[in-house]
């Protein structure tokens, strides 16, 4: 999983009141609400032409949305800079998606970066980002292979992959998650290749972005001179497919089925 910094320490703003969290009854109704706008505002895109009060509209919901999910209520909503703050800020709502499941997390997530979309640059919303992508694919994994065994974190021995998928005859592969900002880099191929080298597993890299040019001829001259690594692109479930296939696709290269006809 990508690295990240621990985001500086925020300087309190007076004119940021801090209120008091929604009530149950008051983020019921949050939820309402943004269930309502954004049907409405979905609804207008097809049938109007004020396209940006459609717009508006879906955004409105997404403030309501966000307020069910984090419980804080909005304190003030600018047009122009379109300034919206939340009474317990940014920071809060990451820490919180932090400790939710990782399906609700990742809502949140997008809700905030689509109100402010300055938290995309947070080291703290990309370090929360990644985990949460981590997790999601995590749990694909345990729904993809109910009869391998999958296990999330660290490993006794030379590596420490994210995760590895180990079949019941014991062939295994390890798994590096990288939720990154752009192309997935030459550096990160080696760091595969180096820990595949390094282990008697096979390397699968996954990320939520597609291999550069470079990136991409690395790995192919890695596997052409025997190494046993491979790479998926997974955003979300819809590619769920394509990491079942590089998943059998690289545990058969390290010997899986060779044996009992599968």
């Amino acid at each position: 999983m990508s690295d990240s910094t621990q985001p500086p320490e925020e300087t309190p703003d007076p004119s940021e009141g801090e209120g008091e969290p929604l009530s149950g009854w008051g983020r019921f109704a949050a939820g309402v609400t943004g269930l309502a706008l954004s049907g409405a505002g979905t609804v207008a895109v097809f049938v109007t032409k004020n396209q940006a009060g459609s717009v508006a509209l879906v955004l409105g919901g997404i403030v309501f949305l966000l307020m069910l999910i984090s419980g804080n209520p909005l304190l003030s909503l600018g047009h122009g800079d379109t300034q919206m703050r939340f009474a317990n800020r940014r920071r809060r709502v990451i820490q919180e998606a932090e400790e939710a499941p990782p399906r609700e997390a990742r809502s949140a997530l997008e809700a905030l970066s689509t109100i402010d979309p300055l938290a995309s640059r947070d080291a703290a919303f990309i370090r929360t980002s990644a985990r949460v992508h981590e997790r999601l694919m995590y749990a694909e994994l345990l729904r993809l292979f109910p009869e391998f065994s999958v296990n999330e974190g660290r490993l006794d021995g030379p590596i420490h992959p994210d995760i590895t998928v180990v079949t019941p005859d014991r062939y295994a592969i390890f798994i590096e998650s990288k939720t990154l900002q752009g192309p997935v880099s030459t550096t990160v191929v080696h760091q595969l290749t180096g820990m595949a080298a390094a282990s008697v597993m096979g390397g699968l890299l996954v990320s939520n972005q597609k291999l550069s040019r470079g990136a991409e001829g690395l790995l192919l001259r890695a596997r052409e001179s025997g190494n046993k690594v491979s790479f998926v692109q997974w955003r979300d479930e819809n590619d769920s497919g394509a990491l079942k296939g590089a998943v059998i696709g690289l545990l058969r290269e390290v010997g899986y089925g060779s044996s009992n006809g599968q």
